[in-house]
């Protein structure tokens, strides 16, 4: 029973707050990647246990990075996403279904709170930091998406993430433009943010620019698909403009 006890498993680790800040990550994962392996929402709660403690985790340690920001506490990022690394890892290998692929997408979160704090705490910033801050900062999607591969049992490809990790770059731009206003007030890092920190009034011109960039690549990439894949990743592609819509980039708040 001890064994049992101290089992991560027994072990209450996860806050409501986490549950419902990761709310848009499991939906993405219901709408976008279900579809690709023949699920349905009927399959979710087969795989909720572990996809929402996960993304719980990951959203409580974000939460604990912002308030380390928010005190100006720039060196201790590393703390709260190190507790919940561990604990996840272990969580994965009591249900087997651990993959150094996915510690390796989790160990890109690490990299992405460290250079998060490392923004917030310049004054400069450059456009390379920015994107490459957005693209890690998807990591927690892919792990999600690797671990569901493990419960279900399907084969890894490759290019299914490759194709994907667009509309996940996207998905993530469109979060931070609808949460601009609020992270502003809040001090919380926000890539729009970045942007008007970095080019000023013209933010609005050089982010949809991105936003096109990484449309075109989903483009490019789908277009290489025989045709009746084609159908589902365009399906998919539709569920996502519909989720993701915005009517426009707001007016830059100059600070």
């Amino acid at each position: 029973m001890n064994n049992q006890m101290n089992s991560i498993i027994m072990q209450p680790c996860v806050s409501y707050w986490g549950m419902y800040k990761s709310r848009r990550v499991l939906n993405a994962i219901l709408s976008y990647y279900f579809p690709v392996y023949g699920l349905t929402h009927k399959d979710f709660f087969t795989f909720y246990p572990v996809l929402g403690f996960v993304e719980a985790l990951i959203y409580q340690a974000d939460e604990a990075v912002e308030l380390s920001q928010s005190e100006k506490l720039f060196d201790r990022q590393e703390k709260p996403w190190i507790q919940r690394f561990s604990k996840i890892i272990s969580l994965l290998k009591e249900c087997n279904l651990y993959q150094l692929s996915i510690e390796k997408e989790l160990e890109k979160l690490g990299e992405y709170y460290e250079l998060e704090n490392y923004l917030m705490s310049q004054n400069l910033v450059t456009y390379s930091d920015i994107i490459k801050s957005v693209e890690l900062r998807t990591s927690d999607t892919r792990t999600l998406h690797i671990i569901l591969l493990e419960i279900a049992k399907k084969p890894y490809h490759k290019n299914v993430f490759d194709l994907m990790w667009p509309l996940e770059v996207l998905a993530d731009i469109f979060d931070d433009i609808n949460s601009y206003k609020d992270d502003v007030d809040k001090d919380h890092y926000n890539t729009y943010r970045m942007f008007v920190r970095l080019y000023g009034k013209k933010a609005p011109d050089y982010l949809q620019t991105e936003i096109d960039r990484y449309k075109s690549i989903f483009r490019e990439r789908i277009t290489k698909l025989p045709e009746d894949e084609q159908k589902v990743y365009r399906q998919i592609a539709s569920v996502y403009k519909q989720e993701c819509l915005i009517e426009t980039i707001p007016e830059p708040i100059l600070e």
